[in-house]
């Protein structure tokens, strides 16, 4: 996915001029980076050390399955819980419960084949495991500037509040499209007939 982005700062570029307000916690859970403090080295402008793929790949795969024990109040240290979520991920990947274990504890690196299962497995994006940790962040910035668009599209949208008032999905029309002014009349006349509408009823 990565790879058809823009590059990081031209990203951070659109983030600072639109003043999008963001949560490095969130960020930190979405990039597989576990230090808050790289996040915010990286929203600077400054870069990290890529590091060895290897270990990249252990440490973010210790880190999901210590995010999925948390999930039930568990850790590293619960022999039962371990336990249970290496039977699963082994019969979920299709390896053996020892194999299963050494990546539970970040201490080998999976094949191609089974990080990509591992990410399915995870509901993780392909390439979380690899990823450098600036195309990391890049992918995980990506839902603030979508969230963005949509607001500015909304703006120059009349019939958007329209749509938002009365629960409409869309408003279809044939013909030409039409300009702000017509859009804003038109977004009016709609008004007037569904409020209209809604007073008969009651």
């Amino acid at each position: 996915m990565s790879e058809s982005l823009a590059p990081l700062h031209e990203t951070l570029a659109r983030i600072a001029e639109q003043g999008l307000a963001l949560d490095t916690k969130e960020l930190s859970r979405r990039t597989g980076i576990s230090s808050v403090e790289d996040i915010q080295t990286l929203l600077a402008g400054k870069e990290l050390a890529d590091g060895d793929v290897d270990v990249r790949i252990r440490e973010r795969l210790r880190l999901l399955c210590s995010r999925r024990l948390a999930k039930a109040s568990k850790d590293h240290n619960d022999k039962d819980a371990v336990n249970a979520l290496v039977r699963d991920i082994a019969s979920s990947i299709g390896v053996s419960t020892v194999w299963a274990r050494h990546l539970v504890f970040g201490e080998k690196t999976p094949s191609m084949k089974h990080g990509h299962r591992l990410t399915d497995y995870f509901g993780e994006p392909d390439g979380f495991l690899t990823e450098t940790p600036a195309a990391a962040l890049n992918r995980a910035l990506q839902p603030y500037l979508q969230t963005e668009k949509k607001a500015e599209a909304d703006l120059d949208d009349p019939l958007a509040d329209l749509k938002e008032r009365f629960g409409l999905v869309g408003v279809a029309r044939r013909g030409e499209p039409l300009s702000r002014e017509e859009a804003k009349r038109l977004a009016g006349l709609l008004a007037d007939v569904l409020e209209q509408n809604m007073e008969d009823q009651s």
